[in-house]
């Protein structure tokens, strides 16, 4: 179990990736800092290259004490003080310079103890075409397939409720707060304002933050099921779950007095015994109605009910 847990948190360290803009000669640039596999690894791209750099503890204190020489650094906590800079890079950067195939940044934090900066630098190597495509464009081809799923989705799903508010209508139904009224939807309200190709690095962002945060539910949910129990606990997912009807008679029961009184409401309908045309007569019935599928809906049983 042990293992699994870390497993875990390395995957959620990999995943949720925080890029924040950094300038570099002019140049847009966005960094991010993350913990892979017990060292510290901070990525730095231009969206057309990327620039890596890895870190450990190790590291870390030969680099604040070669850059520190007249501190002692066991008078305070420096690796606090670091883990704080990397954290936010941009707001601690004193000097950026970039070179052919090379990145180098220096940074800079107040101690507080003794009233004196604490120096640290960063020198990026650029990174592979196969990195690049591991934290660039991967993240962007999921995420988008992820966006195009959930377009296709809410899109059939307006168009429904546009078709189902029109039959409303069409047996007369009025609208008693008209400040909620819609139009059908249309669309070509999508290409109205289309996303401008000059900022990627804004629309990058966006994108990553949607791709941390499925990521992140689904570590989430994989953190609290077993993979040996996941198929038992499919059942209490959902509360108002029913049992196989197939296999239990009072579920079934329950099931076919549902449909009976859902059909007589329905019957009620068709029939026209519900004047849609008389507003106040209307809206009793309707009413009436709703109590009806509401005590339905309150006499569902779930699994729990038969178990016990």
């Amino acid at each position: 179990m042990e293992n699994r847990e870390i497993n875990v948190i390395s995957e959620c360290y990999v995943q949720n990736r925080d890029w924040k803009n950094l300038q570099i000669e002019n140049e847009e640039h966005i960094v991010c800092f993350t913990r892979e596999s017990g060292s510290w690894k901070i990525f730095l791209t231009n969206l057309k290259e990327i620039y890596t750099t890895t870190l450990t503890d190790e590291t870390m204190f030969n680099k604040c004490q070669s850059e520190n020489r007249l501190l002692t650094l066991e008078a305070f906590d420096w690796k606090k003080l670091v883990l704080e800079m990397l954290n936010d890079i941009p707001q601690y950067v004193h000097k950026a310079v970039r070179d052919i195939a090379e990145r180098r940044i220096e940074l800079r934090i107040d101690i507080p103890e003794i009233d004196v900066k604490l120096k640290f630098s960063l020198d990026f190597v650029e990174g592979t075409s196969q990195q690049f495509c591991e934290i660039v464009t991967i993240p962007l081809c999921v995420t988008s397939i992820e966006l195009v799923r959930r377009y296709r989705a809410l899109l059939d799903l307006v168009k429904r409720k546009d078709e189902e508010i029109a039959e409303y209508k069409a047996e007369g139904a009025q609208l008693l707060r008209q400040y909620i009224a819609t139009k059908p939807f249309n669309e070509e309200l999508f290409h109205d304002n289309d996303a401008e190709s000059a900022a990627m690095v804004e629309n990058f962002q966006s994108v990553i933050q949607l791709y941390n945060e499925i990521n992140s539910l689904r570590v989430k949910l994989q953190s609290k099921i077993p993979s040996n129990d996941r198929s038992a606990t499919d059942l209490k997912t959902d509360e108002n779950a029913l049992p196989d009807l197939s296999t239990n008679e009072p579920a079934q029961v329950l099931e076919e007095d549902k449909l009976n009184n859902d059909e007589q409401v329905h019957s009620k309908i068709e029939e026209g015994k519900v004047d849609f045309s008389s507003s106040k007569t209307s809206i009793r019935k309707i009413n009436n109605i709703s109590r009806t599928i509401h005590k339905v809906k309150k006499n569902k049983k779930t699994l729990n009910d038969f178990i016990n």
